[in-house]
């Protein structure tokens, strides 16, 4: 039995040590045996510089071998990795690095000024380059210097369940970014309940689509690392553009994909995802943020023979419920359910005074199970309030975790995901649900994106706010005051009056954030400028 995630490595270098681990196409590849000498190779050379257990160590790495070298290095040597977004300015680096205080970074020659700018933000901080003609991989990733750094008389700590394995940095609503300790004991949670939900097994081919600073990721290395199985890295370049995605989709064999439904939906429309060749291709999984019903009722056409699945979690929860697509034909719904609480987890429906509602009631998600985070970094008092004890049972110790996701239980246990509790917005004094305009929105033939921001009003004496729809439709759509005109008039047969956004903005594509997602910060500032 596997007590943390260090486990997962040693126990797949010795059962499936020829078999290949992690690729790059175009860059190479390493079996189970070569990963696990080239992560004890950095794991030797942290703890040689300091780094002991309990300590973080960032990666400024680009999405490639060494990044995934270096995660397993990292926690080998009793530290949690913190991935750094290699596209983020180098202040946002800097300002993650200092507030979780790392005791080094794992760097690239690519990232330099990421490197410098972190240096300067973290006196004394060590830095480990891992490729270049200085690097610790100079040679290669598979010819690791055998004792590199090893230091007499020290030995790598031993690492258990309630040691922390990572820290992921998300957006924060103060415009700080909040730092999310996972522990190892969370962590496999996870990857243990996915590896047996999917049935991953030693001769699947995972796609690792979404960074490493996405919790998405975490299903790609270490569950594959669970099953024996392989993992193709997708680098930044390739996934910047749908068609090379799905290029490499095909040519990988991959059988199990993981990705936000943005990604899904531009590889099917852009990346003529319909037209490929994809026998081996058994599983797609999708999260991050809802998949409009029409639309993932054409991806199921264009791969018959796939098991779809919806999986939902915050980055605080990883994956609590999931959602398998019924087959064509038997799923005629215009909603996107998120499904029932996956075995390890527990969710419990409440109102405002976080008493549970029945089935069919509205409310908050909380959740509870072995996946939740230990808290923030540096912050107990948003830790506490993100959690509330088991009300139901006051003499247990358990907790559950306040999503801030507004759903409702329906009786045979899946959940219907409404949105954001801060994503509901007073209009006209109306309760409204932006998610709700949004899938009206996707219902217009034409619509491929669309989303909606409130913004205080500037228009309407009286009105505190308005709606902003912003749209993004197949080419050739027409005349946009026309097409304008026609979706007020479809949205007007579908939801109320209050409900129709003031201003249309139609784009060539909505803004994304690093992991993919709509980047809505982005839109709420093209909205103030729309309704000036």
């Amino acid at each position: 039995m596997a007590l943390s995630l260090v486990d997962l490595l040693g126990d797949a270098s010795r059962d499936h040590a020829s078999d290949r681990a992690v690729a790059l196409p175009g860059a190479g590849e390493l079996s189970y045996r070569q990963l696990d000498l080239a992560s004890l190779a950095v794991a030797r050379t942290l703890a040689a510089a300091g780094v002991g257990k309990g300590d973080r160590v960032g990666l400024v790495l680009p999405k490639n071998l060494h990044a995934v070298v270096g995660l397993w290095g990292a926690m080998r040597a009793g530290a949690a990795y913190v991935p750094i977004d290699p596209a983020s300015p180098a202040d946002r680096a800097a300002l993650i690095a200092a507030d979780c205080r790392m005791a080094a970074i794992l760097a690239s020659a690519e990232l330099a000024e990421t490197v410098d700018a972190v240096r300067r933000r973290v006196p004394g901080l060590r830095v480990v380059p891992l490729d270049g003609p200085a690097g610790l991989f100079a040679d290669g990733l598979d010819r690791p210097p055998g004792d590199a750094g090893e230091a007499p008389g020290r030995r790598l700590p031993a690492v258990n369940v309630r040691d922390l394995a990572y820290i992921l940095y998300t957006s924060g609503s103060t415009g700080v970014p909040k730092g999310v300790m996972v522990s190892h004991g969370a962590a496999l949670s996870f990857v243990e309940w996915a590896a047996r939900r999917f049935g991953l097994a030693p001769d699947d081919v995972l796609s690792s689509h979404a960074p490493l600073h996405f919790d998405l990721s975490t299903f790609d290395f270490f569950a594959s690392c669970l099953a024996g199985a392989s993992v193709v890295v997708f680098d930044e370049e390739t996934v910047r553009f749908p068609m090379a995605a799905a290029d490499l989709l095909e040519s990988a064999g991959i059988t199990v994909w993981y990705s936000v439904p943005r990604a899904l939906r531009t590889m099917l429309r852009m990346g003529r995802l319909a037209e490929r060749d994809l026998g081996r291709l058994r599983t797609v999984l999708f999260a991050g943020e809802p998949y409009p019903a029409d639309e993932l009722r054409e991806l199921q056409r264009a791969l018959p023979g796939v098991s779809l699945f919806n999986l939902y979690g915050p980055t605080e929860t990883n994956v609590c419920t999931y959602w398998e697509v019924p087959p064509p034909g038997v799923w005629t719904s215009s909603s996107v359910p998120v499904g029932v609480d996956c075995e390890n987890c527990e969710g419990v429906v409440v109102d405002e005074d976080l008493r549970p509602v029945p089935d069919g009631t509205a409310g908050e998600l909380l959740v509870r199970g072995g996946t939740l985070m230990e808290g923030y970094w540096g912050d107990p008092e948003k830790t506490a309030r993100s959690f509330v004890g088991d009300f139901r049972y006051p003499h247990l110790s358990d907790r559950f975790y306040r999503t801030g996701d507004i759903v409702a239980r329906r009786a045979d246990g899946n959940y219907d995901f409404f949105g954001r509790a801060d994503h509901m917005v007073k209009i006209r004094g109306y309760r409204v649900e932006l998610g709700e305009i949004e899938a009206a929105l996707h219902r217009f033939d034409g619509v491929v994106e669309a989303a909606v921001v409130a913004v205080d009003s500037r228009r309407r004496a009286g009105e505190d706010r308005e709606l902003v729809a912003f749209v993004v439709a197949n080419g050739g759509s027409g005349d946009r005051e026309e097409v304008t005109a026609s979706l007020k008039a479809h949205l007007e047969a579908i939801v109320p009056k209050y409900m129709i956004p003031a201003s249309f903005v139609w784009l060539d594509r909505l803004p994304a954030t690093s992991t993919g997602k709509v980047d809505r910060q982005r839109l709420a500032g093209l909205a103030e400028a729309a309704s000036g």
